[in-house]
């Protein structure tokens, strides 16, 4: 898996891939907080928001959003290289860039996730769909 950019405002965001081992732990941790937030009725699936954004405040989702940030770096407006393993660094970066802090950690998401589903279930999934969810519920 190549490198992954994200612009946004002028901001570009480089996702690096993690090592399998570690992406599998994660991801293993992500299936529990998403647990009870998908629904089956009726031939007919659905996504609980509100029950995925009950754990966003969880020790383990913090533990994910550190993960993320562990593998992404980001040029700013003026140049300048901000890599997000020290937390002073994390805090001032995004204290002048709020509304792109979901946004990272949902690209992370996908960037770091999807590609452990199954061919056929990855094309079925409509990740705009879901972001948009996603963004409404912040």
């Amino acid at each position: 898996m190549e490198n992954q950019m994200l612009t946004i405002d002028d901001v570009l965001y480089t996702f690096k891939q993690s090592d399998f081992i570690k992406a599998n732990k994660y991801l293993k941790k992500l299936t529990a907080l998403l647990k009870g937030c998908f629904s089956v009725e009726d031939k007919k699936s659905g996504f609980d928001i509100g029950q995925l954004a009950s754990n966003i405040g969880t020790e383990q989702f913090e533990e994910i959003e550190k993960f993320i940030l562990d593998y992404v770096t980001a040029t700013d407006e003026n140049g300048k290289k901000v890599i997000f393993q020290n937390p002073k660094e994390v805090n001032d970066f995004f204290n002048a860039h709020r509304n792109h802090y979901y946004q990272v950690i949902f690209e992370g998401l996908k960037f770091h996730f999807l590609a452990f589903l199954p061919t056929g279930l990855l094309s079925n999934i409509n990740t705009q769909r879901l972001a948009t969810a996603v963004q409404a519920a912040m």
